[in-house]
């Protein structure tokens, strides 16, 4: 019924007449636009769409960048099934819930969990045991031994809290005590 031939030309009617305005010429064209109240007198202008602008990073203060880096935590968390063996620097927290033997230095607090084992020397902050721990341990403030928790070695404490089923086992003293 229909047909039109391959290779026949567009007549002028058929094509889409577009215009991109550059962004220089922005302000001209949004003048030639038609106003809502005025018909379209044949073609309109159209204006090219815009691509987002990235914003500017100004360089920050100084103190500004310190106070973020004391809100970050340094932590480190060995996780079930793995075995962590050496010497463990500058951690504020140290979440054990696998295997660890280690030296700790310059570490704040440690979490040995139900299912975590530690062996080696520490000396820190405060502590919770829930699950093994074997060797030195020093802790200048709170020491947690949950009812899951067992302790054994040379243990050092400054205040010292276990619960119902908790060991301790070894030559245990308080800091107090130990003070000349």
């Amino acid at each position: 019924m229909f047909t039109r031939d391959k290779d026949a030309k567009p007549k002028s009617d058929d094509r889409i007449h577009e215009t991109v305005t550059p962004l220089s010429d922005m302000g001209a064209a949004m003048a030639t636009l038609p106003s809502p109240t005025e018909k379209p007198s044949g073609a309109v202008p159209r204006v090219a769409s815009v691509a987002p602008v990235t914003p500017i990073v100004l360089p920050r203060d100084k103190n500004e960048i310190k106070s973020e880096a004391k809100s970050e935590t340094k932590r480190l968390i060995v996780g079930r099934g793995i075995s962590l063996d050496g010497k463990i620097s500058f951690c504020d927290r140290l979440v054990i819930d696998g295997k660890v033997e280690a030296e700790l230095e310059d570490c704040h607090t440690v979490e040995v969990t139900e299912n975590g084992t530690f062996k080696g020397a520490a000396e820190i902050t405060g502590a919770e045991i829930s699950g093994h721990y074997d060797g030195s341990l020093t802790v200048r403030e709170n020491l947690l031994i949950r009812g899951t928790g067992r302790v054994s070695g040379t243990v050092r404490y400054g205040r010292l809290h276990i619960e119902d089923g908790g060991e301790i086992n070894g030559d245990v003293k308080s800091l107090a005590s130990t003070k000349p």
